[in-house]
């Protein structure tokens, strides 16, 4: 086993405009606010009690990880690491009760099983790799994050342009979902977002974008969806990062326009003594009105 030695931690006193403040933002832009304002009193975001379909994330995100690193270096690994490696990325992580982690370690290997055929091309089924690891960053610049000024973000993977077929650098994330992607999500938020870091961080170069996607449906399986940036991304790009910086200059939640068709799964809709914070005032409304509904 040869462990990886770039870390996906994220510094939890980070400030900035992050692709993660910037996506907060764009879903409902109370999100974002409290994701900036409310914070512990060392100055760190507050820890979660994060549901099954983020641990799941977290924990795929870390065996890939974990792989990616081993082929780009040609190191001999195998899929029982790779689980062991998810497995002990949300040990001990806060969530929600009712887990069934005997179910989770069998779904992750599936998931593990098919990215060696589906995307490495491996075992008897396998074909041709669908993504080269051999000459990609991982984990941003290997560990480290892209910074523009205050701007900032970690993409999973900048995968080299040497190993594809059209010679253009691709950013691509790395996601455990209930569907599949749409080419909509070409121009998400954060692909936006990647596309002008990299843009500015190599003098202008547009890169192409995209999603590796784990389906988690009836039938498992991996899809691949990228196109190239264009002008219009760095333009959407902008226009989140202007519409981020105008929400958390706002110094009361009230003043902060939001979102209700999120509310229901939003974790800033309770209150949390701990730091005195009282919950979103829409947040606490939604819930009740659902409750009353049910």
């Amino acid at each position: 086993m040869s462990p990886t030695p770039i870390s996906k931690a994220i510094n939890p006193k980070r400030t900035g405009i992050s692709k993660s403040l910037v996506t907060a933002t764009a879903l409902c832009n109370r999100k974002g606010w409290f994701s900036e304002h409310i914070r512990q009193a060392d100055g760190s975001r507050l820890p979660w009690i994060v549901p099954e379909r983020v641990l799941f994330g977290s924990a795929l995100d870390e065996a890939i990880l974990f792989i990616a690193y081993n082929v780009r270096e040609n190191l001999r690994w195998t899929k029982a690491d790779a689980v062991a490696e998810g497995m002990l990325a949300v040990l001990g992580k806060k969530h929600e009760p009712g887990i069934d982690f005997a179910i989770f370690e069998t779904q992750l290997r599936t998931a593990i099983d098919l990215f060696e055929i589906d995307v490495l091309g491996l075992g008897a089924e396998g074909g041709a790799p669908i993504v080269d690891f051999h000459g990609a960053y991982l984990q941003g610049l290997d560990g480290e994050s892209m910074r523009i000024g205050d701007l900032v973000g970690t993409p999973d993977f900048v995968i080299s342009g040497k190993t594809r077929e059209s010679g253009r650098t691709l950013i691509l994330d790395l996601k455990a979902s209930a569907r599949a992607k749409s080419a909509r999500d070409l121009r998400s938020a954060e692909l936006a977002f990647y596309a002008w870091l990299w843009a500015t961080h190599t003098g202008g170069e547009l890169p192409d974008v995209g999603y590796l996607t784990f389906a988690r449906t009836a039938k498992p399986r991996y899809q691949l969806l990228t196109g190239p940036a264009d002008p219009g991304h760095l333009f959407l790009a902008e226009e989140y990062v202007k519409t981020t910086r105008a929400v958390v200059a706002r110094s009361r939640q009230e003043d902060v326009g939001f979102n209700p068709a999120f509310c229901g799964g939003c974790e800033w809709r309770k209150p949390n003594a701990e730091v005195g914070f009282e919950g979103c005032s829409i947040g606490l409304l939604v819930s009740d009105e659902s409750r009353e509904e049910a």
